[in-house]
């Protein structure tokens, strides 16, 4: 019996056995999810010491940025300084003077941004904190893959300030109506991802 076992295995080995293999099943890290690498950035935002505002920033401080706050509710921008370790300016974001003022001591201290977000600020505050960031940009032009944002939440039309895409800064305009906060954090957050810098214009969300 041993020999026929022994016959059996040889002929079946000289044949070739022919046995399906399964693939094998691959699980996701996190099923469900997905992630992409995004390295600190440098985020101020304009006239939103809000409860906006508020998630905007803990969505950016959550993913190792630092945050700056230009607005004039020293009550609600002082609370997010004391709870979130935002750096805060107490300044009317529609005062040319006090803006450049605070940019500039924004921009020594980082030495540069990277996304800019407003809200609740005048035209003309945004196409001023727009031209003097690209006065700074051809001042100190910092090598960078990844430009720059600005973001307008409910803002005037993006052509005032299109011309930042000449140094690499994608200028947007985000829309609050029928929306809750969350979609408008989600948004800002997602056109502040590098796979979204060739988005440039206006009306999302």
């Amino acid at each position: 019996m041993a020999d026929n076992y022994i016959e059996r295995k040889m002929e079946e080995l000289r044949r070739g056995s022919q046995q399906r293999v399964m693939p094998a099943r691959r699980y996701a890290a996190k099923a469900g999810k997905l992630s992409f690498d995004f390295p600190a950035r440098r985020v101020l935002l304009c006239g939103l010491a809000t409860d906006l505002g508020d998630g905007i920033a803990t969505v950016f401080l959550d993913a190792g940025c630092k945050v700056a706050v230009f607005d004039a509710d020293s009550g609600q921008g002082s609370k997010m300084a004391r709870e979130k370790g935002v750096r805060f300016y107490e300044i009317d974001v529609n005062d040319t003077t006090a803006v450049e003022k605070a940019f500039a001591d924004l921009l020594k201290a980082w030495r540069d941004v990277d996304i800019i977000i407003n809200m609740e600020a005048g035209e003309d505050y945004r196409v001023a904190i727009a031209r003097m960031w690209s006065e700074h940009k051809t001042r100190y032009p910092f090598p960078s893959s990844y430009g720059g944002r600005f973001i307008d939440i409910d803002g005037p039309s993006f052509e005032k300030t299109s011309f930042l895409s000449e140094y690499g800064i994608m200028v947007n305009c985000v829309s609050v109506a029928g929306r809750n906060a969350k979609d408008v954090i989600d948004m800002c957050m997602f056109l502040s991802l590098p796979q979204a810098g060739f988005i440039h214009g206006s009306g999302k969300c």
